[in-house]
């Protein structure tokens, strides 16, 4: 019906994290109610399901064959359409973004109908429909490779700046998994790795967190909070902050002036003694540990480049991280914590922001500001600062690079310039001469995109 009246349609996924590509006016569908799973081949080790189950779900259906999926993003609710549609990822530089591991995708299409794909069958267009955004056809099953279940042994830990830039390329061979969480103004940097537990060797801990009651773990951070309360001579409630969680403390001290650079400075370096003082070793299975809480309502940039090759990484992304942390310091941003850094392998899916050469390596950072009240003046001017200075410094470092966004990052451009700045980046970056031929195939009204999509790849030509 849509297809005949010519009318706007975007495939809408469990909307976690709210962008430019993803939302229409003119009309959106929701896949919520296809939620099954399909098929799980034990022997082949794949599994096919319908768009709109959640990660979480397949992962708990895989934990009765001992299998999992070969990659997990942060974020355990993401509908698997949207999940590898937008190409989301996790950490590691021999791991791909979840895209690549997809073996065959079907897809309800206005031009053809219902059409299956497979690399075997069809080639540049599976590579191309893998992460096709929703522009080549509604996803309707995904059927993805699988590993088998194992259990990680999880090390958090810091180092200063100086020692993630001389440790980052053993750390990144040494470790299956392995992130930095920058915090701005302060000289520490969190480090976070992960290993199958048969593959750690023999001394290293399991368990092992530092001694004391929860309240004295979280004393680097309630601490500043009783102070605040002091300094602004409001009442601290000790007895509620015990029962809150590690983000809501955080919230708690942002939402007093999250746009004041002398204050969230004091806000990163509870942070940072917090995670020192935190160090320490876990162990559970993987879906556990690379799934983990974001914290509370925030504005999210996440970007990609390429670093070099899986052996020999060029240091594009340690320069990017310092660059950046010189122009938020020079410029006086209020950069809440953390910056987050992580690295996949390459995708062999075109669309994605980590295409390249087989052995490539990609560098993936993510800035972060909080939304920590209700106040719509205060979430306002959050929100002006984070879209606008913010994000225009990450652009400006990433430039050199070739960096591009997440695609579920992307938002419209605040003006004509940087919207020919976008265009002429993507066109540079992507494949957009054959996705808009697959487009004029497989949606020949154009109903599946929208006006960021269009202003990025332009109108499909038809015939």
């Amino acid at each position: 019906e849509c297809h005949q009246k010519g009318q706007t349609l975007r495939p809408l996924g469990s909307s976690l994290s709210p962008n430019g590509i993803a939302l229409n006016q003119d009309g959106m569908i929701s896949m919520v109610h296809m939620d099954k799973v399909l098929d799980i081949d034990k022997k082949n080790k794949t599994i096919t399901v319908q768009a709109g189950i959640t990660v979480s779900k397949v992962v708990e259906a895989l934990r009765k064959h001992k299998l999992t999926l070969p990659n997990l993003a942060s974020i355990a609710e993401q509908q698997m359409g949207g999940f590898v549609q937008v190409g989301a990822h996790g950490t590691g530089r021999l791991i791909a973004p979840v895209d690549h591991y997809v073996t065959k995708l079907k897809l309800v299409t206005p031009g053809l109908g219902t059409i299956t794909l497979t690399k075997e069958e069809n080639g540049a267009l599976f590579d191309l429909a893998k992460v096709g955004l929703g522009c080549l056809g509604v996803v309707v099953e995904v059927t993805m490779e699988c590993i088998p279940a194992h259990k990680l042994v999880e090390h958090t830990f810091t180092l200063t700046r100086q020692q993630a830039r001389e440790q980052k390329d053993d750390l990144l061979k040494k470790h299956k998994h392995m992130r930095y969480m920058w915090i701005p103004y302060t000289d520490t940097v969190v480090v976070v790795t992960n290993d199958p537990e048969d593959q750690v060797p023999k001394g290293t801990p399991r368990f092992q967190s530092p001694a004391g009651s929860n309240a004295q773990k979280m004393a680097p951070l309630t601490n500043l909070l009783a102070e605040l309360h002091q300094e602004k001579e409001t009442t601290y409630e000790s007895d509620l902050v015990q029962g809150m969680g590690f983000g809501e403390v955080r919230d708690a001290l942002l939402a007093f002036d999250p746009l004041d650079i002398d204050h969230v400075r004091r806000c990163n370096q509870a942070e940072a003694d917090f995670w020192t003082k935190n160090e320490g070793y876990q162990t559970k299975s993987s879906d556990q540990l690379l799934q983990f809480d974001c914290g509370g309502q925030q504005w999210v940039f996440e970007v990609c480049f390429p670093t070099g090759t899986i052996e020999t990484n060029n240091d594009n992304d340690i320069q990017f991280m310092e660059k950046l942390l010189e122009g938020i310091e020079k410029n006086g941003i209020p950069a809440h914590s953390p910056i987050e850094q992580r690295w996949s392998a390459a995708s062999s899916s075109t669309m994605s922001p980590a295409h390249g050469p087989e052995d490539g390596l990609f560098c993936w950072i993510g800035i972060i500001n909080y939304l920590p009240s209700d106040d719509p003046d205060q979430r306002n001017a959050i929100t002006n600062l984070f879209t606008g200075k913010y994000s225009d410094l990450v652009r400006s470092v990433g430039r050199p690079v070739q960096m591009v966004s997440h695609w579920a990052k992307l938002e419209e451009p605040r003006s004509v310039t940087k919207a020919v700045d976008m265009k002429m980046i993507y066109q540079d970056r992507y494949p957009v001469t054959e996705f808009n031929r697959a487009r004029a195939i497989l949606d020949p009204k154009n109903i599946l995109s929208n006006k960021l999509l269009d202003l990025v790849f332009g109108v499909p030509k038809q015939g």
